[in-house]
């Protein structure tokens, strides 16, 4: 029997949350998600941690710790290297964006405005990154 894929959302705006949390429930019911709320959320979670989820989507743009110092943190550290990350954004610009894929980024999308862009956005997106594009797992020899 196949695990529930896990996927971590980072984003500081509720409003953004509460949608995406309303179109898995609604579309996408066989996925669990954590929601954190901020890059610094994120980084104390993954460190104490050996919850490994199958994709993270995370903002790039928030207070404190922004979308990029989080990716780059997680990139560095073997344990998280192989998860894919896909930076989202309303409006980033195009430097931002290539150096996110610099640091490791699997993906960048923008941010859909309505309910229904975010539905086919999320919809597809899961389906690319875990379903099509199945990560192995690289375990080490202790």
């Amino acid at each position: 029997m196949e695990k529930t894929p896990l996927l971590y959302i980072v984003d500081d705006s509720p409003d953004y949350r509460l949608l995406v949390q309303i179109v898995f429930k609604r579309f996408l019911p066989d996925y669990t998600l954590r929601f954190f709320e901020s890059g610094n959320d994120l980084r104390h979670h993954a460190l104490r941690t050996q919850e490994r989820p199958g994709l993270i989507l995370l903002d790039r743009h928030m207070p404190g710790q922004d979308g990029a110092q989080v990716l780059q943190l997680l990139k560095q550290h073997p344990f998280w290297q192989t998860v894919p990350v896909v930076m989202v954004s309303s409006d980033a610009s195009e430097e931002e964006m290539e150096e996110c894929y610099r640091m490791g980024a699997n993906s960048f999308l923008q941010k859909p405005i309505g309910f229904e862009p975010l539905r086919q956005l999320l919809v597809s997106t899961c389906y690319y990154w875990l379903s099509l594009n199945k990560q192995v797992t690289i375990s080490t020899v202790s």
